[in-house]
C-alpha cells in the first residue's frame, strides 16, 4: 500500500470562506468610508468632513485589522490550493502569495494614513499639514495601489489556466479582474474627474472585478472536493 501526499481540503475551504468574510468586511469598511471627502474638497471644508464622520471613519480603519487577517488565511490556503495541481509548478502560487501579502501590507498602511488624517480636531487638519496625509491616503488606497492587485489576480489566474487547477471561466475573470486593476492604476495621469484617485473610476474598474473573481475563487474552494478523490485513489493503491 503506498500513500501518496494529500493537501488539506479542509484549510482550503476554511480559506474560501475567509475570502468571502474579507470581501463582506470590505464592502462595511466602504460603507463606513463613504462620507471621505473628495481631493478637490478646500482642506478647511474636508477638516469638517472629516470631524463630523470621525467615528465612522475610525471604524471603517479599524475594519482593514479583520479584513487583512481574512485575507492572508485566503491567501494561503489559494497558494495550497494552486500548488497541488498537477505538473511542474513554475511559481506561480507563490508569486501570488507575495503579491497579496503586498496588498495586505498597503491596507494597513492606507488605514494608517486615514486614522492619522482624521484623528485629530478640525483646527490641527491645516495647521499640523494633516491635509498633506489625507492625500497621501487617497494615493496609497487607488491609484499604483491597485498595482499588486493586478499582479495578484494576473498570477493566481495564470497559474489555474496552465495546469487547470480551477475552471477555465474562472482563470478568465481573472485575467480581466486583473486588466481592471491595471486600468485603475492609470488613474493618476488624471487630474480630475471620475477617473483621478478617489474617483469612482477606479473603484469600478478596479475594485468590482477583482472582489467578483475573490468571490467565485472562495465558492471554487468551498467546493473543493480534489482531496477526496486523492485520499480514495491512496487507499485504493
Amino acid at each position: 500500500m503506498t500513500y501518496a501526499p494529500m493537501e488539506n481540503v479542509h484549510a482550503e475551504r476554511s480559506a474560501g470562506w475567509s475570502v468571502l468574510c474579507y470581501v463582506a468586511v470590505l464592502i462595511i469598511a466602504t460603507f463606513f468610508n463613504s462620507s471621505m471627502p473628495g481631493m478637490d474638497v478646500k482642506p478647511s471644508d474636508a477638516a469638517l468632513v472629516l470631524d463630523q464622520h470621525r467615528f465612522a471613519l475610525l471604524c471603517g480603519a479599524w475594519l482593514t485589522f479583520p479584513a487583512v487577517a481574512f485575507l492572508l488565511w485566503f491567501l494561503v490556503g489559494l497558494r495550497s490550493y494552486l500548488t497541488a495541481a498537477p505538473g511542474r509548478q513554475e511559481g506561480l502560487p507563490t508569486f501570488a502569495l507575495i503579491a497579496g501579502v503586498v496588498m495586505a501590507a498597503s491596507s494597513l498602511w492606507a488605514a494608517c494614513l486615514q486614522i492619522a488624517a482624521v484623528y485629530f480636531p478640525p483646527d490641527t487638519f491645516a495647521a499640523n499639514g494633516l491635509s498633506s496625509i489625507f492625500d497621501a491616503f487617497v494615493f496609497v488606497q487607488g491609484g499604483l495601489g491597485y498595482a499588486p492587485v493586478a499582479i495578484f489576480l494576473f498570477a493566481a489566474a495564470h497559474s489555474m489556466r496552465r495546469h487547470e487547477s480551477a475552471p477555465q471561466w474562472l482563470a478568465k475573470l481573472g485575467y480581466v479582474a486583473a486588466f481592471g486593476a491595471t486600468l485603475a492604476t492609470l488613474s493618476i495621469f488624471f487630474p480630475g474627474g471620475e477617473m483621478a484617485p478617489g474617483g469612482a473610476g477606479p473603484g469600478i474598474v478596479g475594485a468590482l472585478p477583482a472582489a467578483a473573481w475573490l468571490i467565485a475563487t472562495g465558492i471554487v474552494l468551498i467546493q473543493n472536493r480534489r482531496g477526496s478523490a486523492a485520499a480514495s485513489t491512496s487507499a485504493a493503491s
